[in-house]
């Protein structure tokens, strides 16, 4: 499946280089930036490396890039759109002289009406959060670089036949490469998401809708797991695999679902009002049959105000509560070593423990390139170790999780505004608190340190206060250049870091006449 993999890879990378350069059909962008940076840590504090669909690394206390990208649009009929897009980075860590360069985007659309498909890699997200100001979407936000998959979607609400515009829907449909570098190397995404909003022409709508995405197959050493079409079937339904002759499926496999599974509900509703747009979101995220609930007591919760007047003062704002705390609570299932009155401890039934962007099998968890894809609120093993290089997960004796503080409280505020036009601001706060996970509480996933050893020694026990601030300044001139500056400020009981980025982008769009 590698070799199939490459083979894919090279001829989407082939196909765009005509497209590009025909582009005289309509339209064509161009865009060049750089930037500097520099830390007063041997890292980057969060805002200036998170949400930034994964060009810079936390690892990186003076660095460097080069990005340029160049994106055409061909409107062949009233209905039918081909777009292409080229987008690379040289990237270098001054301190560590280390040079990189990666394709970030390359990728073919077709759209037609309101359906499109892609093949390539694309920045894109899915949940309601306005990625510009959000902490991230629980399900895929802008923190991880796009991966390699072929997509069919309804990416812009549409509307229902018959119904005058008032019901509409859009969705996903997607098959993803994850590549080599984890635990289960050449694994696949399985991706599905379906929406309906309600309301139309009417200033208040609401909408509902459900992603559900899934790791399956992949091989690692003395592990093959099935991925024929008809464990595809399986994965695809959420049911569990078949253990056949011949193969080392892992038990787990069999007795739960196949695959690795996630799955977020997002549910809001939007207002015109005479202030502007108001529009409130809520994502419930789960991972097994106990935390199917919208409102399973987990959630981010966010509300976006945007002005009528997007020339004044503020353009955008947005408060975000993130609660992941609760993950169907502390209890696991029960068994012969369980200390006496674990249960009683607890109360309510042995089904907790969600674990939330951690799998068993799958243990890089729902992370791309080390970066995770959902909330960059949670931390991996490998940024915790950034901030302290003794620590150590009490679950690495298990299953060696790869995302170590998944158990967050955290208060979000985003803003971003115009001053006299060519000035733009953006403003970043974040208040969390960090409990960690209930592995390392326990002493693993499947312990009972907490009750049995309340007090032994965990990086987040008690748990630790950290806060993100961000304030980003872009000048922009008449002759399509922009100059920007980001001040990243983190202080908390976890680390302390300053840092600031500095570059200029240039932007050119050209509308091509067509030919008569």
């Amino acid at each position: 499946m590698c070799i199939l993999h490459r083979a894919y890879l090279l001829a989407i990378g082939w196909s765009l280089i005509p497209l590009l350069s025909i582009a005289q059909s309509d339209s064509l962008i161009i865009q060049v930036s750089t930037l500097g940076g520099v830390s007063s840590q041997s890292y980057l504090p969060q805002w200036l490396v998170a949400n930034r669909f994964g060009i810079l690394d936390y690892d990186n206390d003076q660095v460097g890039l080069l990005r340029a990208s160049a994106m055409s649009y061909f409107q062949l009929s009233e209905r039918l759109r081909i777009e292409a897009g080229l987008d690379g980075v040289a990237r270098t860590s001054f301190s560590e002289l280390d040079n990189t360069a990666f394709l970030q985007q390359g990728y073919l659309k077709i759209r037609y009406g309101a359906f499109e498909l892609m093949a390539g890699q694309m920045e894109r997200t899915v949940g309601t959060p306005d990625e510009s100001i959000s902490s991230g979407s629980l399900a895929i936000s802008s923190n991880a670089r796009p991966m390699p998959q072929i997509l069919l979607s309804i990416p812009e609400y549409a509307p229902v036949p018959f119904t005058k515009g008032y019901l509409e829907v859009k969705g996903t449909f997607a098959h993803g490469w994850f590549g080599e570098g984890r635990h289960i190397s050449n694994a696949y995404l399985h991706e599905k998401s379906l929406y309906g909003r309600a309301g139309g022409k009417f200033p208040v709508n609401v909408y509902g809708g459900l992603a559900h995405f899934a790791i399956w197959g992949g091989e690692t050493a003395g592990i093959s797991i099935p991925d024929s079409f008809r464990d595809y079937l399986r994965v695809f339904m959420g049911g569990s695999a078949q253990l056949e002759e011949g193969n080392s499926l892992l038990p787990g496999e069999v007795s739960n679902a196949a695959g690795d599974h996630l799955g977020v509900y997002d549910l809001g509703i939007t207002a015109d009002t005479r202030l502007g747009k108001l529009a409130v979101y809520h994502q419930t995220l789960f991972e097994d049959a106990s935390g199917n609930n919208p409102f399973n007591g987990d959630r981010l919760l966010g509300m976006h105000v945007t002005p009528e007047n997007n020339s004044s003062f503020y353009v955008e704002l947005v408060y975000e509560f993130l609660y992941t705390k609760y993950q169907s609570g502390p209890t696991r299932p029960g068994g012969p070593n369980d200390p006496p009155g674990a249960k009683d401890k607890y109360g309510g039934e042995f089904r907790g423990r969600d674990n939330y962007y951690n799998n068993y099998l799958y243990r890089s968890g729902w992370t791309y390139q080390d970066r995770i894809i959902g909330t960059p609120l949670f931390y991996t093993k490998s940024r915790m170790k950034l901030y302290d290089p003794t620590f150590v997960d009490p679950d690495e004796g298990g299953f060696n999780f790869n995302i170590v503080n998944n158990r967050v409280v955290a208060h979000h505020f985003g803003i971003t505004g115009n001053y006299k036009d060519y000035w733009k601001y953006k403003l970043l706060a974040t208040f969390s608190t960090n409990y960690g996970t209930y592995g390392g509480i326990n002493g693993g996933i499947n312990g009972w340190g907490s009750i049995e050893n309340p007090d032994a020694p965990y990086a987040f026990r008690p748990p630790k206060n950290q806060q993100y601030f961000l304030t980003e300044i872009e000048r922009e001139t008449s002759s399509g250049f922009t100059f920007y500056v980001n001040i990243g400020i983190d202080v908390g009981e976890i680390y302390q870091a300053n840092g600031i980025l500095a570059g200029l982008r240039w932007e050119a769009h050209h509308l091509l006449s067509k030919k008569e």
